[in-house]
């Protein structure tokens, strides 16, 4: 998404550092893979299966954390050794059919040489040398590099682990992201309350942020009742249907970088349900105070489980002790995800298993071999922290034929089944200085 502030000078300043930085990371990759140059293209647009309408592009991510241009294939990006400014070679060809091609923002092009071409087989002729070691970062390889020099695993590697400490501008625009998402979310609230129906609701949310569904960083999940306990609900319901609880977890995307932001809802605000909100949002800003520089993930994720199970047992679900409850995997059942994960580029942002820049892992937990982040926490890094509490009946069946069935209220817990469940998630940046700015509540703070 574009907007006048993309436009500011000051962002266009933030890009300029931003790319120096991200040329002078580049450098030491080059050197350290003893290559001459790395180019990264931008990806291909794509037909649909026997037809001549294509699908909405989208620009790879290794590509869009250089360059703006989301909506712009066969683009190729040319960083080269032992040089301060990268080539960014745009396709330029008459077309009546098609509005202009995206270009970068205003004051951008300044940090980029920019250079045009007609086709990929001019390209190739003044890209390609025969002398030059060179690695491509693209989804086809038209530049016909060596096959082992197509999106070489050790490049790749290199590039997440060093992707994970975000610079100014990325941070800016992730901040700037969360800033054009929360109006989309108090409409998407409004909506709801008002008694519209989930897709009506959706609806709402882009007409807030001025967005079409192609603009977002992921589908929209927008789940009322028991469509709250479906992690991924992207299946939205059309007809509106008396309202009990509502999960809205949507984003907005600035320069392409993504905001992600989970909020739950009461219909009635001071119930039950209400009630185990508060509560876990408290225990939401709990987990966010916890993050620091050199953090286990492994060791918050399983704190926020202790807290949940403590929570669950608060409100008499079940009648075992918070440790019990985590040790013997019952928590599962009712939080079945990760406290969160990395942001960036990528919704799930790469790097957060990484060790090192040579692509060893971190090892995987025997208890928890799912966790996206694996890495510890380091200054500069902008993670989710998202901790849920759902009420599955699938995952409930099990537990309740289970040797833990005992622990659990079951009749409570059919009380709960109708409202799905809640999940509140944050976008945090850990500064340098080991401060974190949750950008998720500033920007709630500052909309009316």
């Amino acid at each position: 998404m574009q907007t006048k502030s993309s436009n500011d000078k000051t962002l266009a300043v933030l890009y300029t550092q931003h790319c120096a930085e991200k040329m002078s990371r580049f450098q030491t990759i080059l050197e350290a893979l003893d290559c001459d140059e790395i180019i990264i293209g931008s990806g291909r647009s794509k037909m649909q299966f026997q037809d001549d309408m294509a699908y909405p592009f989208k620009a790879n991510p290794y590509f869009r954390e250089w360059v703006p241009l989301d909506q712009r294939a066969d683009c190729f990006l040319r960083i080269q050794r032992n040089t301060d400014k990268p080539q960014l070679y745009l396709l330029v060809v008459e077309d009546i059919w098609h509005s202009q091609p995206q270009q970068p923002p205003q004051g951008f092009e300044n940090s980029l040489e920019i250079i045009e071409y007609s086709s990929i087989d001019s390209l190739k002729k003044q890209l390609i040398k025969p002398d030059n070691s060179i690695l491509l970062i693209d989804e086809s390889n038209d530049l016909g590099v060596a096959e082992d020099a197509w999106n070489p695993q050790e490049l790749l590697h290199q590039i997440d682990f060093q992707r994970r400490q975000k610079t100014a501008y990325e941070q800016a625009c992730v901040r700037r992201a969360n800033q054009l998402a929360v109006p989309a979310h108090r409409a998407a609230e409004q909506a709801f309350m008002a008694g519209a129906s989930e897709l009506e609701i959706a609806s709402a949310y882009l007409s807030a942020c001025n967005c079409g569904e192609s603009d977002m960083p992921y589908a929209i999940i927008a789940g009322i009742n028991e469509n709250a306990a479906v992690l991924h609900h992207h299946q939205l319901n059309r007809q509106p249907v008396p309202a009990r609880s509502f999960l809205i977890d949507a984003g907005v995307q600035f320069n392409h970088y993504a905001a992600d932001i989970t909020r739950t809802y009461a219909y009635e605000r001071t119930g039950e349900f209400a009630a185990m909100i508060e509560h876990l949002d408290g225990i939401q800003q709990q987990l966010v105070a916890e993050g620091a520089i050199g953090k286990s993930p492994l060791d918050l994720h399983v704190l926020s489980q202790y807290k949940i199970a403590q929570l669950l047992i608060d409100f008499k679900l079940l009648n075992s002790s918070a440790e019990q409850v985590v040790e013997q995997g019952v928590i599962n059942t009712f939080y079945p995800h990760g406290l969160g994960h990395h942001l960036g580029c990528n919704v799930h942002d790469k790097g957060s298993r990484l060790a090192n820049a040579q692509g060893d892992l971190m090892p995987v937990s025997e208890k928890y071999p799912k966790l996206r982040a694996g890495a510890s926490m380091v200054a500069n890094q902008v993670y989710t922290v998202e901790p849920g509490l759902y009420f599955i009946p699938a995952l409930l069946d099990k537990l309740r034929n289970s040797d833990q069935s005992t622990v659990v209220d079951w009749q409570a817990i059919d009380r709960w089944v109708p409202y799905g469940g809640i999940r509140i998630e944050d976008n945090i940046i850990l500064h340098a200085d080991n401060s974190i700015e949750n950008v998720t509540r500033k920007a709630f703070s500052t909309c009316s």
